[in-house]
């Protein structure tokens, strides 16, 4: 009697997390195919106290607020400098879990790194949040894997500042990129480095310098560049970045 007993407790107990996991994946493939948001946030609660992980992470990208320590637009410091950037960017590997406007932003950054986007929205709306005073600034760009990406990418917010910001001047050509490297978000493996494949060619000694990128990750091609930036007499005072 009592192994039927031990026996039909470990059949209920496998059954529950059989239709427990079952409800879950329903529970999170009504959350990726509903476009409404009150729906969709309301399934992928239910997936995760199912415990569905891919809920989970979605869950987290959809209330940033609440498990990311930076919030958009509201600066941090980062090795003695002011920090900021417009929004939060997501690899493509969880574009199913991101929501519409989610996607919406990853397309305008894309769009941004391709140059088919000028970035001006984002470059004034960072500006304006730094808590530094942004006056007499020099904005210097940070050094692309090649010459072609690095003036595509930031020759319109180079127009912008020279033809509309006073007060601020552009150091997109204080930079030459004499070469090409693998892009540092591709490379592989856990110990990155950014090559420099670059030259500070332009005269930026005791300029307040704002660094202007795509993407922040870890912040170590922020580190590099600021150190060499203040190798050639420049002080960094804030960065910015899209993502």
């Amino acid at each position: 009697v009592f192994l039927i007993l031990v026996g039909i407790a470990i059949g209920l107990f496998w059954l529950a997390g059989y239709w427990r996991k079952k409800a879950g994946e329903a529970a999170f493939a009504a959350a990726l195919l509903t476009n409404n948001a009150e729906e969709r946030d309301r399934h992928c609660r239910l997936a995760v106290m199912a415990g569905h992980r891919d809920a989970c992470r979605m869950f987290c990208f959809a209330h940033s607020d609440f498990f990311e320590d930076r919030h958009p637009l509201k600066p941090f410091r980062f090795h003695s400098i002011s920090v900021t950037f417009y929004g939060h960017y997501y690899p493509s590997r969880y574009k199913r879990l991101l929501s519409e406007e989610q996607h919406v932003f990853c397309r305008s950054l894309y769009a941004f790194k391709e140059g088919e986007n000028n970035g001006i929205d984002f470059f004034k709306s960072c500006l304006a949040a730094l808590p530094v005073d942004t006056t007499s600034c020099h904005v210097m760009f940070m050094p692309c894997s090649n010459w072609i990406k690095y003036e595509k990418r930031f020759k319109r917010l180079n127009w912008y500042i020279t033809t509309h910001r006073q007060g601020l001047t552009s150091g997109l050509y204080d930079v030459v990129v004499y070469d090409t490297r693998e892009s540092l978000h591709e490379s592989k493996g856990n110990r990155r480095k950014l090559e420099k494949n670059y030259s500070i060619i332009g005269n930026i000694r005791g300029k307040r310098i704002i660094i202007v990128d795509d993407v922040l990750t870890s912040g170590q091609s922020l580190i590099n560049y600021k150190e060499e930036l203040e190798r050639c007499g420049g002080k960094v005072t804030a960065a910015i970045f899209y993502g």
